[in-house]
């Protein structure tokens, strides 16, 4: 089950160690967008984003993770339409 980030506590520990949203970017690979809306919940990360956070921020994944995602049925699935 994927895990769903948690954007507040990643801002929290990047801050703590002094780095900007740019500098994170860069030192992850991703984008400074990517990174902005991982931060303010409106994304979420992903395990490879995930991977490169906890190293850079020298933590845990659990520690920068809110749980697991819900799995949503796809839409037109049988699930989804309510048939078993």
């Amino acid at each position: 089950m994927p895990l769903r980030s948690d954007g507040v506590e990643l801002r929290r520990r990047r801050e703590l160690l002094g780095l900007t949203a740019t500098e994170f970017a860069k030192r992850a690979g991703f984008t400074l967008t990517h990174v902005s809306q991982v931060e303010l919940g409106n994304s979420n990360a992903g395990p490879r984003y995930l991977l490169a956070a906890a190293k850079i921020l020298d933590c845990e994944i659990e520690e920068i993770t809110a749980g697991a995602m819900p799995i949503r049925p796809r839409v037109g699935s049988a699930t989804a339409a309510g048939a078993s």
